[in-house]
C-alpha cells in the first residue's frame, strides 16, 4: 500500500510539473531561448539640435524587434543568424531633441536632415531624419537584450554578440550594425532655400551627381520593374490629401542602371533629391537600395505634366513630405 502511494506521488508530482511548463510556454516563436543582457548606458547627441547633451537610455521604453542578419563577406552574401532584440530606438533617443537648423540653412522643412551615429572605434551609419521620424521606425534600435532564434529541428546556436549593438531590422544587409554606439550627430543639407516663385518647374529629365562622376535617367526602359501602389497621402501640415492609385519604377532599381553602390555606400553615404523650385528631401542610401521590408520607394512618370514632373518620387511612408514631385537632380554625398 505504501509502495502504491510512494508511486501515486511521484507520478502526481510529475503531472505537477508537466502542467507547470506548460503554464509557462507561450506561443512565440521568438521566445524559445535565454536572453544575453547589456548596459548600453548614455549616448550623446550633438549638432543641429537645440539641447546638445547625454540621454540616459535606462529612462526610455524598450522596443522589440526579429532580425534575419545578413552580411556581406568576400563580395558574397553571408546569413549570420537569426535574433529577437530588445532595446532602444533612435526616436525616442532624438524625439526631445529638438531640431534646430544652422542658421546658413534657411529650408524650413526638416526633410533635409539626417544623423551619423558613431562609436568609439570611428564605425559610422547614417540614417535620414525622415526614416526615423516620418514612418514607424521602432525597429532601428541600441540592443538592451539580443536573443538568438534557432531552427527548432536542427542542432544550430546562433552566435551572441560580445557588445551591445546598432541594429536596423529592415536593412537587408547588416552594414550599418555598430557596436557600442557613442554618438549621435543630427545634421542638414545646407544647399539653396527654395525661391519665392518658380515660372517654370517641369524637368523632362533627372541629372545625378556620384561621388566619382555623373548621369542623366531620361526614358526608363522596360526592364526596370514597375509595381503598382494604393496610398493614403496625408500630409504633416495640411493632413489628408488623396487616395492615390498609381504605378512607379522600383527607384532603387532606376538608381543601381546608372550608379554603383558599395557596402561603404549603404553604410555612411545619403541622396538629395530635390526640384528645380529647391524642395528638397534626404534620404540614406540604405533606406533606398538596402530594404528588407519590400517598403520599395516607387520612381512615377507622368510624362508631359507641367504641374507634376515629368518625375515625382512616391515615399511609403506615414506622412508624404518626402515626396518629391518635379525632380531635377540627385546628389549623391558622404555624411560626415
Amino acid at each position: 500500500m505504501k509502495s502504491m502511494l510512494c508511486v501515486m506521488t511521484v507520478f502526481l508530482f510529475s503531472v505537477a510539473l508537466v502542467a507547470q511548463d506548460h503554464s509557462q510556454a507561450t506561443n512565440s516563436l521568438f521566445d524559445v531561448s535565454e536572453a544575453k543582457v547589456f548596459n548600453p548606458g548614455k549616448i550623446l547627441v550633438q549638432g543641429e539640435v537645440q539641447e546638445p547633451g547625454m540621454v540616459d537610455l535606462s529612462q526610455l521604453p524598450l522596443h522589440n524587434a526579429p532580425v534575419k542578419e545578413l552580411a556581406l563577406e568576400n563580395g558574397k552574401q553571408t546569413f549570420k543568424g537569426a535574433y529577437f532584440i530588445s532595446g532602444y530606438a533612435l526616436c525616442d533617443i532624438l524625439n526631445k531633441k529638438q531640431a534646430k537648423k544652422s542658421p546658413e540653412n534657411t529650408f524650413k522643412p526638416l526633410v533635409d536632415m539626417y544623423v551619423i551615429v558613431e562609436n568609439s572605434k570611428g564605425e559610422k551609419a547614417v540614417f535620414s531624419w525622415g526614416e526615423i521620424f516620418h514612418r514607424d521606425s521602432y525597429h532601428i534600435l541600441i540592443a538592451k537584450t539580443i536573443q538568438p532564434v534557432n531552427p527548432a529541428r536542427l542542432k544550430t546556436s546562433w552566435p551572441l554578440p560580445a557588445e551591445s549593438r546598432l541594429i536596423s531590422a529592415d536593412d537587408l544587409l547588416n552594414v550599418r550594425f555598430i557596436s557600442n554606439p557613442a554618438k549621435i550627430t543630427v545634421k542638414s543639407y545646407h544647399g539653396n532655400a527654395a525661391p519665392e516663385t518658380v515660372k517654370d518647374i517641369y524637368s523632362p529629365e533627372i541629372r545625378i551627381t556620384t561621388l566619382t562622376g555623373s548621369a542623366v535617367i531620361r526614358d526608363i526602359g522596360s526592364a526596370i520593374e514597375k509595381r503598382h501602389y494604393d496610398s493614403v497621402l496625408y500630409g504633416h501640415g495640411m493632413g489628408f490629401k488623396e487616395v492615390l492609385s498609381f504605378s512607379g519604377y522600383l527607384f532603387k532599381d532606376v538608381i543601381a542602371a546608372h550608379v554603383k553602390i558599395t557596402a561603404d555606400n549603404l553604410k555612411s553615404a545619403i541622396f538629395v533629391i530635390s526640384a528645380k523650385d529647391g524642395y528638397r528631401s534626404v534620404f540614406s542610401i540604405s533606406e533606398i537600395m538596402n530594404r528588407n521590408d519590400n517598403q520599395d520607394i516607387l520612381l512615377r512618370d507622368v510624362k508631359d505634366s507641367p504641374s507634376e514632373g515629368r518625375y515625382t518620387l512616391v515615399i511609403t511612408d506615414f506622412f508624404a513630405d518626402r515626396d518629391v514631385r518635379v525632380i531635377d537632380k540627385i546628389e549623391m554625398l558622404t555624411a560626415d
